[in-house]
Order: C-alpha cells, then sequence, then structure tokens
C-alpha cells in the first residue's frame, strides 16, 4: 500500500510540474534545446565519445613568438600518433622542419617543442610523412639549401632520435626545382617519395624514389620518371598499391583541359601502366584536385571535383585495377552532383574494396560537410548526393578523414559557426551511414582566435588523433587532441525525450497543455482503477 502511494505521488508530481513548465514557458522552443544542452554536458553523454587530455588540445609546439605551421600526422603503429610541421623558431626566412610523438594518453614523448628534423640554412617546407613500422616515422619535405628546391628525408624512431645523416638525406637534388612532395610507406619499413620536378626547364614533371629503412635510395639517382608529357602537371597524390610499390595520381593539362591521370610504380622501380600515365577522366572541361587511397586489391580509388556541367563543381570517382584499367562507369562515377559547388574531396578505404569520400558542399548557399561511401563496384551506400555531416550555420570547410576501421570514417573540418577565425570539429560515420557522435560534430577545440588546417589519424581502437594550427597565443603553435568511444552507450530515454520535445515545438502551447493534462489525468485514472480492484 505504502509502495502504490507513493508512486502515485511521484506520478502526480511529475505530471504536475511537466504542466507547469509547458504552460508557462515564454518560448515553448527553448524547452528542447535546454534539455539537449543538458544532456550534451552531462556525464551519461559523456560516455559516447570520450576527449583524451585536456579540453581545447595539447600542446604540440607553443614558442611564442615564432609561428609553427601546417602540422601532418601519421600514426605509430603503437597506439600513438607522430606529427611534423614547419617551423619558424629561426625566423620566418630560415624556417626548419620539427616533429613529436604523442602517446594515446595525450603525452608529448620528445624533446620539449620538439625534435629538430633539419635546421639546414634557408627554408625547408611542405612535410609528409608515413610510419616506419616500428614506432617511428620517415618525413620527406621540400628544402632550399641549395638556392633551388630541392626534395630531402629523415627517419625519426620510435624515441625520437633522428636515424639517417644530418639535416636529412637528398632524394633529388639535381638543378630545376623539385616540390610540393609526398609519401607513402613501401609495406618493409621504407617509404615511396614522389614530388613535382621542373628539371626540364619547360614544364613540371613528376617523378619518385624509394627510400630503404637505411636511408638509401633503391631505384635511379634522382628519381625514376612517371610522367614528362609536355603538357604541365599538378596536385600529384600517392597511395601504396600493396606490394611495395604505389600508385600517382595527378591533374593533367596535356590537351588544354584539366585532365585526370594514373600511374603505377613497381617495388624495383618500372613503371606498369601506359607511359605517362593511363586516363582516369577526360571529361569536357575540367577536373581538378585528385586525392587518391589504396582499394586493398593492387589497385587504387581516385576522387576529383569535376567541372563537367559547366555549372558547378560536383564530385566523382574511379576505381582502377592493378592492372591499370578503368572498374567503374567511363570518365568516373558521380559522386555528388547536387546544384551549388561540391570542392576539395577526401576519401580513405572502408576496408571492404570501396571508398569513404568527404568534400565541402554549397548545396545551401553556404559550405557545409557531406561524405558518402561508394562500394567496390562503384554503386552508392547512403543518401543519394551524399549524407550530411555538418549543416549547422556559418561555414564548414577543409574536411579530412580516416578510417575508424570498422567500415567506417572520422571526419575533421575547420567550423565557423561560432568564430569566424575557425574552430575544430569533428564526426564519427559508420558503415551505414548514421552519425556516431552529435549531431553536426563534436568540438575539438573552440578557444578563440582561431584553429585551422586539420589533420587526423586514425588511433587504431576506433577513434583518431587530430592537429592542428593554433592562434590562441596571437601566433600560430600546433596543438593536438584525441577523440575515442566509450564502451558504453548513453540510455535511449534521454534521446527519445529530445526527439519528443523537438517535434512538440511545431504545435501550439495550449495543445501541448492539454495533452500533457490528458496524459497525467489518464495515468492517475489507471492507477486508481488498479487501486481499487486490489
Amino acid at each position: 500500500m505504502k509502495n502504490r502511494k507513493l508512486i502515485l505521488s511521484i506520478l502526480i508530481q511529475i505530471f504536475l510540474i511537466s504542466v507547469i513548465i509547458i504552460t508557462n514557458s515564454t518560448d515553448i522552443s527553448n524547452f528542447s534545446s535546454i534539455l539537449k544542452k543538458n544532456y550534451q554536458n552531462s556525464t551519461i553523454y559523456t560516455k559516447a565519445h570520450i576527449l583524451i587530455g585536456p579540453n581545447d588540445g595539447v600542446a604540440i609546439c607553443s614558442l611564442s613568438p615564432s609561428d609553427q605551421e601546417v602540422p601532418q600526422i601519421c600514426n605509430d603503429g603503437t597506439g600513438g600518433a607522430i606529427i611534423t610541421w614547419v617551423d619558424g623558431r629561426n625566423g620566418a626566412v630560415n624556417e626548419d622542419i620539427y616533429a613529436q610523438k604523442i602517446t594515446s594518453s595525450g603525452a608529448v614523448q620528445w624533446t620539449a617543442n620538439g625534435t629538430a628534423i633539419c635546421t639546414a640554412i634557408n627554408v625547408q617546407k611542405d612535410p609528409h610523412l608515413c610510419s616506419d613500422g616500428a614506432g617511428g616515422a620517415i618525413i620527406v619535405w621540400g628544402d632550399y639549401r641549395n638556392s633551388n628546391y630541392d626534395i630531402y628525408s629523415q627517419k625519426i624512431n620510435s624515441s625520437g632520435g633522428v636515424e639517417w645523416t644530418t639535416n636529412g638525406v637528398g632524394i633529388c637534388t639535381i638543378l630545376g626545382t623539385q616540390w610540393y612532395p609526398q609519401i607513402c610507406s613501401d609495406g618493409t619499413d621504407g617509404a615511396i617519395i614522389m614530388w613535382h620536378d621542373y628539371r626540364s626547364g619547360s614544364n613540371y614533371d613528376i617523378y619518385a624514389q624509394k627510400i630503404n629503412s637505411s636511408g638509401g635510395v633503391e631505384w635511379t639517382t634522382n628519381g625514376v620518371a612517371i610522367c614528362t608529357d609536355s603538357g604541365s602537371l599538378s596536385n600529384a597524390q600517392i597511395c601504396s598499391d600493396g606490394v611495395g610499390g604505389a600508385i600517382i595520381a595527378w591533374e593533367d593539362d596535356r590537351n588544354s583541359n584539366w585532365y585526370i591521370y594514373a600511374q603505377r610504380i613497381n617495388s624495383i622501380g618500372g613503371v606498369e601502366w601506359t607511359p605517362n600515365g593511363v586516363e582516369i577522366c577526360t571529361e569536357d572541361d575540367s577536373q581538378y584536385f585528385a586525392q587518391i587511397c589504396s582499394d586493398d586489391a593492387g589497385g587504387a580509388i581516385i576522387t576529383w571535383q569535376d567541372y563537367r556541367d559547366l555549372n558547378y563543381f560536383g564530385i566523382y570517382a574511379q576505381k582502377v585495377n592493378s592492372s591499370g584499367s578503368m572498374e567503374w562507369t567511363a570518365n568516373g562515377t558521380a559522386i555528388c552532383t547536387k546544384d551549388g559547388d561540391q570542392e576539395y574531396p577526401q576519401l580513405c578505404s572502408d576496408g571492404a574494396g570501396g571508398a569513404i569520400i568527404t568534400w565541402q558542399d554549397y548545396r545551401d548557399s553556404n559550405y557545409d560537410v557531406y561524405a558518402q561511401n561508394v562500394n567496390s563496384s562503384g554503386s552508392m551506400e547512403w543518401t543519394a548526393n551524399g549524407t550530411a555531416i555538418c549543416t549547422t550555420g556559418d561555414e564548414q570547410e577543409n574536411p579530412q578523414l580516416c578510417s575508424d576501421g570498422a567500415g567506417g570514417a572520422i571526419i575533421t573540418w575547420k567550423d565557423l559557426r561560432s568564430d569566424p577565425n575557425g574552430d575544430i570539429y569533428a564526426q564519427k560515420i559508420s558503415s551505414s551511414g548514421n552519425m556516431k557522435w552529435l549531431a553536426n560534430g563534436v568540438a575539438i577545440c573552440t578557444v578563440s582566435n582561431g584553429q585551422t588546417v586539420p589533420q587526423l589519424c586514425s588511433d587504431s581502437a576506433g577513434g583518431s588523433f587530430i592537429t592542428w594550427q593554433d592562434e590562441r597565443n596571437f601566433n600560430y603553435d600546433i596543438f593536438a587532441q584525441r577523440i575515442t568511444e566509450s564502451e558504453h552507450r548513453p540510455p535511449d530515454l534521454i534521446p527519445l525525450l529530445i526527439l519528443i520535445s523537438e517535434q512538440a515545438v511545431l504545435f501550439d502551447p495550449l495543445l501541448i497543455s492539454l495533452l500533457l493534462i490528458g496524459i497525467g489525468a489518464a495515468i492517475v485514472v489507471v492507477i486508481i482503477i488498479l487501486k481499487f480492484k486490489k
């Protein structure tokens, strides 16, 4: 009897409080936002995603008043990450290359503010890196020490010790400019490096070189020619072919428009496909900003922004197999052709022969972030023209992504919703296209003055490390954050209440009040009937 009275009392109180809140609220739409805010800041909610380390990131390098810029990141193979960047501590006309390692718990491991990779005279710029397979990394950069840009590389081990020649091994030091290097692992503790090369004196070509774990170059001195056609080449990208070689894609104007070409180079430096590259897309008008990832079967998936409809840029993709043959629709499968420009695509493998592609999207007259999963057969797995990752107010720009290891991806971007200088947000999307974290993304860093150029890599545990260029101290520093998930999910009740409250704002407050009164009265009547039956 006492228990029934207590239950009856509690239900009546909940009913009365609900009626008072609803009927006296000056703005019923505020009910949903208040509930949502309290839920998102609660300990129950934080079990859905966890930021490892201090809010707004761990300082990787913070040296006022000098600038540290354009960080790049790779997994170290042991649950941590290695970050490299351009460093101005020795003056803006003498920029150098530094690196730092961060553990899974957010602790920096090497020399405070970074280990010097190269401090040679003049400027070093545009570093990129890949894992060395033993807890360290191989880093490549453009280097002006000889008064024209050359390509140099260095290996740093898991303890932060540089392994090769002081200030780096020369990958290509021939006359003429060599710059914009890219790198991928060769699968045996070394790396394959490619770059844009002006040795001809008439246009840029593409060359590549393999370097082993001891710092020895393995192919032709100063590189193997990938493409030396008469046209100009731009924006070359590289991925592993899975058997010690690499596949390279680029933009090419040999036919007066910018088209997409690709070439495969094997483990001993032999080009495998049509001389100067196979045609990936030669559709009328131009294609730009090619990006590439492995298809995990010796081939690659390539995506780009495409102006074939003469009104807006769309996103297209193509799969090329290990023999250099196209697997999907000639000149590319349409990923997104919505009105409004879709630009700057990025992609990663979905682990099943397809890819997840993300881009910035202007369909709603401001830039948002969308994504699509294209399967191994070239069919779309998610919503036509892309699943919305973030469509909140103002601009979301420069999305980057990495695999979550389970067929989905983690996407990060620069976000202007709260700060015109930019913050960093992220979202996880499952293999089925469902958002795993907060709608419109989790705030990674929202301190004042702006954060830009985010990059990320997998943490090998379903989350990621994210690094960025940060102006909180009124100069550019490098910060990083790890985001992952807990094993427990929040209860279903609170999301359900949020959904109900969001739908409720579509109706008149008086009707909502009457509805609640009716529900409450029904509960009371049922309890009274049950009481008398006893």
